[in-house]
């Protein structure tokens, strides 16, 4: 038997729209993944990647405050090489630790640098060794510091106190001998680290009950590094407070790098944005969330470390490419200004990390 099928044409003005949106959601689907998925890259435009060929030692000391009768526990990375070397000192996040950002700060070390991570009190590792209530929430973190001027310039006087005892820890510490330079000196740190760095780098801050335009600044680090930083509003910061900061400064943040606070992305460019021009440079990173700095994200992607609904929320971000971008930046910076490097910086200069990127970086510079 022969069957007979009768189907009616659908209408030309459908067919188009359903064109249309099949068009349109494509387009979006491309917009919201542009540079969040893995891509080929030219090395020649990375400038430094791989590590470097140092062999590094990682040494863990206490360093004894007589002003204020406490210890300070520091993490040091020493090249093992002959010196001497120039020092990075990193300050930590909220809670964090100087043995954490080891894949960026062991980095740094491998290309010739001796990087010294103190731990400062907030560290939720150190409150729970000394049996101290801890924060239950990054807020909750947030908030703790938020008002806290003690804490502040106590975490800036521990950054003073690493360099105020440089000689002698080169004497206690067999592996630092000769390894310090100590005319080229840089410290950055990461979101509350970056403050304290800022606060180390001029930044003049008003302070909740107390004078305004207050100075911190230490004279001897040459340049600075703000990975997530705090813009104006926060922690005593305004329009004004960073007209004083005129040495090199890079600043790094991202699309989703928010303020718990809920600050949009954009409110972490403040540092850049308000700081006289000369040696100023901005990294915006396309996906790059406040953890994406930390090498942190780039891991739980990978599997090294099983964090489901971190996972889930970096979704379908490029993290191990991100924290790429974030290592090459970095290590260019410090090499054009605590080695002088011409080629350093005629690379912060170029537009090559930004091609490198597949126009994921947008790089600022003034």
């Amino acid at each position: 038997m022969k069957i007979s099928r009768h189907t009616r044409p659908i209408p030309s003005l459908l067919l188009t729209l359903i064109s249309t949106v099949l068009t349109l959601a494509v387009f979006v689907f491309l917009i919201r993944t542009r540079a969040q998925s893995p891509k080929a890259h030219s090395d020649q435009a990375a400038y430094k990647l791989a590590d470097g060929s140092f062999a590094v030692a990682t040494i863990d000391e206490t360093i004894h405050d007589l002003k204020r009768n406490q210890d300070l526990p520091v993490r040091f990375l020493i090249p093992k090489s002959a010196g001497p070397f120039p020092v990075i000192v990193f300050s930590h996040g909220a809670g964090g630790s100087g043995k954490n950002y080891f894949g960026l700060t062991a980095f740094w070390a491998t290309h010739g640098y001796v990087v010294i991570q103190p731990t400062h009190n907030d560290s939720v590792a150190l409150r729970k060794e000394k049996g101290e209530p801890v924060p239950g929430s990054p807020r909750e973190l947030v908030e703790e510091y938020r008002f806290n001027t003690d804490d502040w310039i106590n975490r800036v006087r521990d950054i003073t106190l690493v360099l105020d005892s440089l000689n002698d820890l080169e004497k206690r510490i067999p592996q630092l001998k000769g390894k310090v330079d100590h005319k080229r000196i840089g410290v950055g740190g990461h979101s509350y680290g970056a403050f304290t760095t800022q606060m180390i780098g001029g930044a003049l801050l008003d302070m909740p009950s107390g004078p305004r335009a207050q100075s911190f600044s230490d004279p001897r680090p040459r340049a600075l590094m703000l990975l997530s930083p705090q813009g104006k509003t926060q922690n005593g910061l305004t329009e004004t407070s960073w007209k004083n900061m005129t040495r090199p400064t890079m600043s790094m943040t991202g699309s989703n790098d928010t303020g718990v606070m809920g600050q949009l992305a954009s409110w972490r460019e403040d540092p850049f944005t308000y700081s006289p021009p000369g040696d100023k440079y901005l990294v915006f990173i396309d996906g790059a969330f406040h953890m994406s700095f930390t090498g942190m994200l780039a891991q739980v992607q990978s599997g090294q470390i099983n964090r489901p609904v971190v996972a889930r929320l970096i979704g379908r971000t490029d993290q191990k490419a991100i924290f790429n971008y974030v290592k090459i930046a970095s290590i260019a910076f410090w090499d054009a200004y605590l080695k002088d490097e011409a080629t350093a910086k005629a690379y912060l200069k170029s537009d090559s990390l930004i091609d490198y990127s597949a126009n994921s970086v947008k790089l600022s510079r003034k």
